[in-house]
């Protein structure tokens, strides 16, 4: 099979990909909260850690100064009932390697009548813990746990953003984060994530120094083996505010460089700025607000913003594939939607948001679909060809099995620009027949972490398989 065959098969898949006619939107649950899925800067949906391709999605919003958890199992055309956690607003969420649930959330304490940021692992024995043990109030908390279990929580204490580490039960240390600028400047709206290498964690957040002759900044800087960097900034003298960085754990997302997103008004009109990844973001003559970014591998992103160009409250997309370019629209059009629709959250292809505009107002998502296929087998192959596990770690390697009993098979890999970088035909030999396959090219060399696309050719035909590499 020849590359151009390949990229022309390929951009096949990717043409029809994403069709408004294909969208659908699923209702999750009823909230009393107008911002039930807000704010932007914390991560309310994920899969499980490092499976971008998970049916089962986990996602977490706030009614009636409580908080809830949700999931779905088939990738979210249905959803199980809600389940209220504990009393809070502005929750977090991440899902470890292990399939632990870590969730933070801002709760106020009506003895001491100030907010604290709590975090709590729902499937461990510890009882939930007050990470900012302040007298000041604590709000609006991220957190993203690496692939050792390790948590990392930020969070906004008296104007200044504020990090910590929790592993296993026992919180780390304290650290302030904000610094640069005056000693009048306000900081807030901390977002976190982790991009290569896996234990980088990154923090952004909004300043206002008042004494800054651009008083507006987007600051970010980041921690590596326990050595955090310098701060970098965007300053400008009209608004720039909630940041919101890409949702990365260094692995299924495969950032070499961090990418976020945030409103910026430089251009003398509100608009939805996005930094990093593959860029984007389109122009509207409305403003924009609450920008939220995820990028998957090197070669597609999924932008989203909320919008009032049409005179309603609106989420605008603006989707990219490698292949087929960008792509953009509304939600209210694309969907028919008749209310209100604000505060979206999105993870990968998946995006979740808060619509109506009376109690109870409802909270919706949606799937925008990768561009190749997560299931692009059919139900012969499935049953004939087996990858396990995928994802998979280089170390422990993955395992294809082929059942079909005709002589000729070919089974090759390439990567997400349709390189072929491994050819496994020769290998196969006998029935049934069995590959291990550590991540090496044909030369032997490593492969970067990332996403590959299995080719399998016999007298039956022809089928694609995605691959996920993780270190």
């Amino acid at each position: 099979m020849c590359i151009n065959k390949y990229n022309k098969y390929l951009t096949i898949l990717l043409a029809f990909s994403f069709s408004a006619a294909q969208l659908q939107h699923q209702f999750v649950a009823n909230a009393n909260s107008i911002d039930a899925t807000a704010f932007s800067n914390s991560h309310k949906i994920v899969p499980r850690y490092g499976d971008i391709l998970s049916d089962t999605i986990h996602l977490v919003y706030h009614s009636s100064d409580s908080i809830y958890y949700i999931y779905t199992t088939d990738q979210g055309q249905s959803w199980q009932p809600p389940v209220a956690l504990y009393s809070g607003i502005y929750p977090a969420l991440d899902i470890d390697i292990f399939g632990f649930r870590h969730v933070a959330w801002q709760y106020f304490d009506t003895n001491n009548y100030n907010y604290e940021v709590y975090y709590d692992c729902l499937d461990d024995w510890c009882a939930p813990l007050n990470v900012s043990e302040t007298p000041t109030n604590s709000t609006l908390p991220d957190l993203v746990v690496d692939s050792s279990g390790v948590v990392h929580l930020t969070w906004t204490d008296a104007d200044q953003i504020y990090y910590r580490t929790c592993h296993n039960g026992f919180l780390g240390d304290t650290f302030r984060v904000s610094g640069y600028g005056s000693s009048q400047a306000i900081y807030s709206h901390p977002s976190t994530s982790i991009f290569i290498p896996d234990h980088r964690v990154y923090i952004v957040w909004q300043c206002y120094d008042i004494e800054c002759y651009s008083p507006y900044q987007i600051h970010y800087r980041y921690k590596e083996d326990n050595t955090w960097s310098s701060t970098t900034a965007w300053a400008s003298y009209l608004a720039m505010r909630h940041p919101s960085v890409d949702f990365s754990h260094g692995t299924e997302s495969i950032h070499e460089q961090l990418s976020l997103c945030y409103e910026d008004s430089t251009s003398g009109n509100m608009q939805a700025t996005f930094v990093g990844g593959n860029g984007g973001g389109c122009t509207t003559q409305g403003y924009s607000t609450h920008p939220v970014i995820s990028t998957v591998g090197t070669t597609w992103s999924y932008l989203f913003w909320q919008e009032d160009s049409s005179g309603h409250e609106d989420i605008y997309f603006h989707l990219y594939y490698c292949f087929s370019g960008w792509t953009n629209g509304s939600l209210r059009t694309t969907l028919n939607i008749q209310e209100p629709i604000r505060f979206p959250n999105t993870c990968g292809a998946y995006l979740v948001w808060t619509q109506g505009d009376s109690i109870p107002y409802s909270i919706y998502f949606a799937d925008f679909g990768y561009p190749i296929g997560v299931r692009e087998s059919q139900n012969r192959r499935q049953e004939c060809i087996s990858f396990s596990p995928n994802p998979f770690r280089r170390k422990h390697g993955l395992v294809i099995k082929i059942q079909t009993p005709g002589e000729y098979t070919q089974v090759k890999m390439y990567d997400v620009s349709g390189t072929l970088v491994k050819d496994f035909s020769p290998q196969l030999r006998g029935y049934p027949r069995s590959i291990k396959w550590f991540g090496h090219d044909d030369q032997g060399n490593d492969l970067p972490a990332g996403i590959y696309l299995c080719s399998i050719i016999d007298e039956n035909g022809e089928s694609l398989e995605k691959i996920v590499m993780i270190d």
